[in-house]
């Protein structure tokens, strides 16, 4: 085609540059047709849910406490709880409802409110009491289910201004530790204006803090495709947005950037891989996702009954080896289980202390497992011989006791 367009002045040389710029200008447009921002329903990057405001998407709810700072009427300023109406209690406004609003939507709001009372003021919000939340962790874990995680004091914000006695009243929702923050800033340092608190992020709920909560992963646990799906503020048009993590990144080497941070109200699906993959299970155990030890329940004919405390990925065996030999005149052994799905697992085991592990002869434990171990039928056939003939020997020997004596 080229050849046949060009005059035949051209070289050959020049034909080739031409084609092979056409051939990379052709790639070029194809890369761009398939970009993932113009293909439809697919899911949204990791990075969708860290943008440059970590808090930018923050929605405010009961259990936040705000601190609003108005300048230039500081005298306005404080911290302020929301209520179980999800309402804020502001000087002059009195009851305002701010449930499901962003801090940049709250701040925006107040602006609108206050307009009234003050010209053009400059307002600012700080989220310095998370409440607690409530996540849902579904898919390939050992214990999946709803998990709260307790409210914390942040350490983020960097112009606490003082706040007089009179404005501790309004700190109802927070801990201790928070109320001992503010008096030590009142007390230590009167002229002070501006407080630097260094961030911690220990108090953060994370992704691996929800796996830790649900029990740690199994051996056909997908990490590469871990999503997280939350709801989208309204003032961005609601409903929700999904994003997928590679979080082998965090277990294999390490990478906190995988490791993203959890709000109220989220969901995280944990996909099941098609084969089992073992060398997982010790790297989540290293990383710290996963527990070193579980804790069953064993009882029955067996030489120490009682709560075990075994390695995860134990077996029966290994149980059976903890406990002791199984007493003489056994029988089959029952296993009884809460599945993922809530329902009751029970099933009897012909156990095989050579079968191997994982087998359903020798399965693999979970934490909080009952296990009984049977009596067989000629233990249950003894038992009964015991019991009835318990009373003629008793007789028996009675009736030898007297006699003994009358001699």
């Amino acid at each position: 085609m080229i050849k046949f367009f060009l005059p035949k002045s051209f070289s050959k040389f020049l034909q080739i540059i031409i084609f092979f710029s056409s051939l990379f200008f052709v790639e070029v447009l194809k890369s761009e047709i398939n970009s993932p921002l113009l293909v439809k329903d697919e899911s949204i990057p990791s990075s969708y849910l860290n943008p440059k405001n970590e808090l930018e998407d923050y929605m405010v709810d009961s259990g936040d406490s705000i601190y609003i700072e108005f300048f230039p009427a500081e005298e306005l300023s404080g911290v302020f709880p929301v209520n179980e109406e999800g309402e804020l209690v502001l000087p002059r406004l009195d009851e305002i409802f701010v449930r499901g609003l962003t801090k940049s939507e709250l701040k925006n709001l107040l602006k609108k409110r206050y307009s009234e009372f003050l010209i053009d003021p400059e307002i600012k919000v700080r989220v310095v009491v998370f409440k607690s939340i409530r996540v849902l962790a579904r898919g390939e874990l050992r214990t999946p289910g709803f998990y709260k995680f307790p409210a914390y004091s942040s350490g983020s914000f960097t112009e606490l201004r003082k706040i007089d006695n009179s404005e501790l009243d309004s700190f109802r929702g927070i801990n201790n530790e928070q109320l001992e923050i503010v008096q030590n800033l009142n007390s230590n340092n009167e002229s002070t204006k501006d407080i630097i608190v260094k961030k911690s992020s220990e108090n953060l709920t994370t992704i691996s803090d929800v796996i830790r909560k649900a029990g740690g992963i199994t051996a056909k646990t997908d990490l590469s495709r871990v999503e997280i799906i939350r709801d989208v503020p309204l003032g961005k048009g609601g409903g929700k947005k999904i994003a997928i993590i590679d979080f082998n990144a965090y277990v294999e080497n390490s990478d906190t950037s995988k490791d993203v941070r959890i709000f109220d109200g989220d969901i995280l699906f944990f996909p099941k891989l098609g084969k089992s993959n073992p060398n997982q299970i010790p790297k989540s155990i290293l990383s710290g996702i996963s527990p070193k030890f579980i804790s069953i329940n064993l009882f029955g004919r067996v030489e120490s009954p009682g709560v075990l405390k075994l390695p995860l990925e134990a077996t029966l065996s290994d149980a059976i080896d903890l406990s002791g030999p199984i007493k003489p005149l056994s029988g089959k052994i029952v296993l009884i289980r809460y599945e993922n799905d809530g329902t009751v697992l029970k099933m009897n085991i012909a156990y095989n202390a050579g079968a191997k592990r994982g087998s359903k002869r020798n399965p693999y434990l979970k934490e909080n497992d009952l296990i009984s171990v049977k009596n067989s039928l000629y233990g249950k056939s003894a038992g009964i011989i015991r019991e009835f003939t318990a009373p003629f020997l008793g007789i028996y020997s009675t009736q030898q006791l007297i006699e003994g004596f009358s001699n």
